[in-house]
Parts: C-alpha cells; sequence; structure tokens
C-alpha cells in the first residue's frame, strides 16, 4: 500500500532539495534499490539470499525515494507494473518520484492523493535581462554587437506572454565566445548549463538518444527534464543529420518533447544553438526555410581583435599565476612567456587553442623546473 504519492519533475539538485525540506531525519526510509531486492527474492526465493521471513511479512516504510538513474535498474515490465510492484512487500507512507517515464506514471493514475511538484525555472524580467547582460560583460570580451542582439531576443519572453521557446543560432568561427556566452547566460538564470552536442554521436547513437530506446539509456528528453536552468545549449547544431530535423519542429514551435519514454514541457525554455557556418544565407540554404523559420534570430560572431586577444591572454596569465606557490609564480614571471604570447598572438584565432597553449607552457616550464631537472640531477 501507498499512502501519497510525489510526482517531482526537474533537477537533482531541486529534487535533493525538496526531500531535505520534507524528509525528517528519524522517518523510516528504503531505498528503491532495497526494495527491488525484496522483489526480486520474492519472484525468486532460492535464488535471492533473503531471509525467508522478511518475504512472507509486509515490511512498512514512511519514505522511499526514487531517482532519476534508478528506473534503469529494472526491466521494462517493472515500469508497466510499477504500482503494484512497490506495494508487493512494503507498505510506504510516501512514495517520492524523480522524472518517472511516462509508464510508471500510468501505473500510478489509480492513486487518489498523488502530487506533482516541478523545478522551478527563474522567469526572465528586465532585471533578469541586466543581470544577463552585466555577466556578458564581464564573461566575454568583445562580441558587442552580439550581446545586444542576443538581450533583444531574450526581451520577447517579456513582452510577448509567450508560451514558446525562444531559439537563438549563434554562428561564426570556432572558438570566439560562442559556447561561453551560453555557460553565461544560464549561471545568470540560475543554474549549470544543460550543454547537448550531437557530434559526438554516431547516426545511430544519435537516432536513439533523439527518440528514445531502451528506458536505461540516456536521451535527450530525458536530460531536458533534468536541467537546472531554462537554458539549453545544442553545440554545432550544423552537425545534426538533417533527418532528424522533425524532431525538432514540434520542440521549437510549441515547447513540448515526447519519445518513447518521456515527456517534457519547455514553454519558455531558451535555446541556444551553436554552428561553425559564416553566413545566415548559409544557414537557411543547409538547415532547409522549415528549421530556419523556427530560428528567433541568427547571431554572428566575428574574429576577436589583436587587442582583445592580449586581454585575454593577461587575464589566463594572471588567473593560472594565482592559483602558483610562490616560487612557481617567480619563475614563470622570470620565464618571458607572457611576452612571448602577446607578441605572437596574431597566430591563434582559437581562443580555446590560445588558452591551452599558454597553460602547457606555463607548466611545462614548472615541470622541467621542479620536476624533471631535478630528478636527474
Amino acid at each position: 500500500m501507498i499512502e501519497k504519492i510525489v510526482i517531482f519533475k526537474g533537477s537533482r539538485k531541486d529534487f535533493d532539495g525538496l526531500l531535505k525540506d520534507r524528509v525528517s531525519e528519524g522517518e523510516e526510509t528504503v531505498t528503491f534499490l532495497e526494495l527491488i531486492k525484496i522483489y526480486n527474492a520474492r519472484l525468486r526465493p532460492n535464488e535471492s539470499g533473503v531471509a525467508e521471513n522478511a518475504l512472507s511479512n509486509q515490511i512498512s516504510a514512511d519514505i522511499c525515494i526514487v531517482k532519476a538513474e534508478d528506473y534503469g535498474s529494472v526491466l521494462e515490465h517493472f515500469l508497466s507494473n510499477f504500482a503494484n510492484a512497490i506495494s508487493l512487500n512494503y507498505d510506504i507512507g510516501t512514495l517520492y518520484l524523480q522524472n518517472p517515464p511516462k509508464r510508471v506514471i500510468s501505473s500510478l493514475e489509480t492513486y487518489d492523493d498523488i502530487e506533482y511538484v516541478s523545478s522551478e525555472y527563474e522567469e526572465i524580467t528586465r532585471e533578469s535581462l541586466k543581470r544577463v547582460y552585466q555577466n556578458l560583460n564581464k564573461d566575454i570580451l568583445g562580441q558587442e554587437k552580439c550581446k545586444k542582439q542576443i538581450i533583444s531576443g531574450l526581451y520577447k519572453l517579456i513582452s510577448l506572454r509567450r508560451s514558446k521557446p525562444i531559439v537563438l543560432m549563434f554562428y561564426g568561427p570556432s572558438g570566439v565566445g560562442k559556447t561561453e556566452t551560453a555557460k553565461s547566460i544560464s549561471r545568470s538564470l540560475g543554474g549549470e548549463l544543460l550543454r547537448i552536442q550531437f557530434s559526438m554521436m554516431q547516426t545511430g547513437e544519435a537516432y536513439n538518444y533523439i527518440f528514445g530506446a531502451e528506458h536505461s539509456k540516456g536521451s535527450f528528453a530525458r536530460d531536458m527534464l533534468g536541467r537546472e536552468s531554462d537554458v539549453i545549449l545544442i553545440d554545432e547544431f550544423d552537425k545534426v543529420n538533417p533527418s532528424f530535423y522533425n524532431a525538432f519542429y514540434e520542440l521549437f514551435d510549441e515547447g513540448k518533447y515526447v519519445d518513447t519514454t518521456y515527456e517534457v514541457e519547455l514553454k519558455n525554455t531558451i535555446f541556444l544553438c551553436t554552428c561553425n557556418f559564416m553566413s545566415e544565407k548559409e544557414i537557411k540554404t543547409i538547415l532547409g526555410p522549415a528549421m530556419y523559420s523556427r530560428i528567433g534570430c541568427c547571431i554572428e560572431y566575428g574574429e576577436l581583435s589583436l587587442g582583445e586577444k592580449q586581454m585575454i591572454i593577461n587575464d589566463s596569465y594572471n588567473e593560472i599565476l594565482n592559483e602558483l606557490k610562490e616560487d612557481e609564480q617567480k619563475l614563470i614571471e622570470e620565464s618571458g612567456i607572457l611576452q612571448w604570447f602577446n607578441e605572437n598572438v596574431e597566430r591563434y584565432d582559437n581562443i580555446r587553442l590560445l588558452k591551452t597553449r599558454l597553460e602547457n607552457a606555463i607548466f611545462d616550464e614548472l615541470a622541467e623546473t621542479f620536476i624533471i631537472s631535478e630528478a636527474n640531477a
């Protein structure tokens, strides 16, 4: 028997916060894995190693907690029979479920006392947009036109009483701030960025990820359901196979996404897509009119100036230096590394590569002086 059910949809951080607020320290809690162990023992008593009295008596627990990753530990048939399987050996006071699959929710619908709770994402207001803009100015060097276009694009969430997502496409060369912009916006609006990288997947893997396959596998819908902020980055959208575009039409139009296992509402979500296309015309040609028409604004990122690159070098150099010991700082300051990078900055178009080369040069010098040379002495 289950007295009360709380179905939570949202991030692990918020789910943990809910449990902290509602579950008292003295309440008897059973984990989902403990419950499954008893359930399997009831089905196969001779193989389980569970004491016989544990199978013959109903066990009571105040609380049972099922986290998003727990559903992958059971087979499909268990999900469809979830309510009966949970209560087979246990009398449970309150059952807490994080991001349950559709089949689990369906199996629980006969219960009267079900409470639905969701993560609450920050509402876009003029004050929150000011904060986004201020943080962009701190986090991203240059790209002033891009920052203004972003704020203009997001302003629609205030003024048009929308119930659909905002979709912005950042385009331009690699390593000029597109991904860092998305991270900055997400932090400004209350959480870590959900970053989806389709370029890392082969076609079959991407198909299963987008449309859902086995409930035990990761999926686009499951990741969006567990997001911390209402900002989602689809990195390198130009690498998405065109045969998958239809999955994004309803998502970008209506803010709704359904796969074989999950259903997600994303009404006012901000989707930031990046690509390495070099013009808006190229975006329209390659993505096609149907996908292009669903993009609210295409925002071009340009190459950084020499002075901006030098500012990045100095900021990165000082950031690393502040983490070093005094003798290490002195060595690096006398090494001429900073001067060399400032004089040769025009060699680098990609800012990520520039930062990596600078970091490697510093730690090569430290390793040679304090480890290799002393070990060989």
